[in-house]
């Protein structure tokens, strides 16, 4: 386990993470164990394992949701995200917890939110 906590720091070390993401994104997938084999596949094999389905939702569906969303953010002149790769593999596995708790919730969200242009689509992210 020691090994896997490691390759999330350096993970957080890659995304340029605030301090105290870490411990907030460890705690977090830590208290599901079929999470943590997702994320320990990933650490090994740089693939998504998949095994883990909520509401037919995986890891890997999330991280292309996330993806879609953060190009809706380029279009909106958001470049800090489009080089954080790390910063996106983080977001999927903690989102993923967030679907396990609130499955209804989210998979409402994958199919409305889309990062593609449409008339009167509303923005992923606040101009304010």
């Amino acid at each position: 386990m020691n090994e896997l906590y490691e390759y999330a720091r350096k993970l957080c070390d890659d995304a340029a993470e605030e301090d105290g993401v870490l411990e907030v994104f460890w705690n977090r997938i830590s208290a599901y164990p079929e999470l943590v084999k997702e994320f320990d596949y990933y650490r090994q094999n740089n693939d998504f394992l998949c095994e883990l389905v909520v509401c037919g939702i995986t890891v890997a569906d999330i991280l292309v949701w996330q993806i879609d969303r953060f190009k809706a953010a380029l279009d909106e002149g958001k470049f800090a995200l489009k080089y954080n790769g790390a910063h996106m593999v983080l977001a999927a596995f903690y989102t993923m917890a967030d679907v396990i708790d609130e499955p209804a919730r989210f998979t409402s969200r994958f199919s409305s939110e889309t990062g593609s242009d449409y008339e009167g689509k509303t923005a992923c992210v606040d101009k304010s």
